[in-house]
């Protein structure tokens, strides 16, 4: 009967920690991308700054820390599922971006880790042919 307890008492624990990385604001930063076609074949590769930030209820994609480049909105939906926090999980959310000139995209944003490796791809519904996969070389918990 201890060794339930306990058991319970781990398992409840670590899945609190996982889960309070959904809530944290993070600013996540990539100079690595890959552009996909819908077979997720690569069709280029790219070396810019991106950076990802994203809080309880918006996410804004910057490109190369220009003001003028960068899409940003509202998070309708999301779904935050990890095992272990910014290592081993998953983040789906589904979000209202514009971009800087007023063009409006809804897209499908996935934060994903595997084995410590972190990657998010950004999927615009109105370019179906096309997603952006941005592996992550920090972040940071913002306040």
């Amino acid at each position: 009967m201890k060794k339930s307890i306990l058991l319970l008492l781990v398992i409840g624990a670590l899945s609190t920690k996982s889960m309070a990385q959904c809530d944290k604001k993070t600013l996540y930063t990539s100079t690595k991308q890959e552009w996909l076609n819908s077979k997720d074949e690569v069709q280029k590769s790219d070396s810019d700054k991106i950076t990802v930030e994203v809080s309880k209820g918006n996410i804004v994609f910057n490109h190369n820390d220009d003001p003028n480049d960068e899409m940003k909105g509202d998070i309708t939906a999301s779904d935050c599922n990890w095992a272990e926090a910014y290592k081993n999980g998953k983040t789906t959310m589904q979000a209202k971006l514009t971009e800087g000139r007023g063009d409006v995209h809804e897209a499908n944003v996935t934060i994903e880790g595997k084995d410590g490796k972190m990657f998010i791809i950004l999927e615009l519904k109105d370019h179906p042919d096309m997603k952006i996969k941005a592996y992550i070389d920090k972040y940071e918990e913002k306040s």
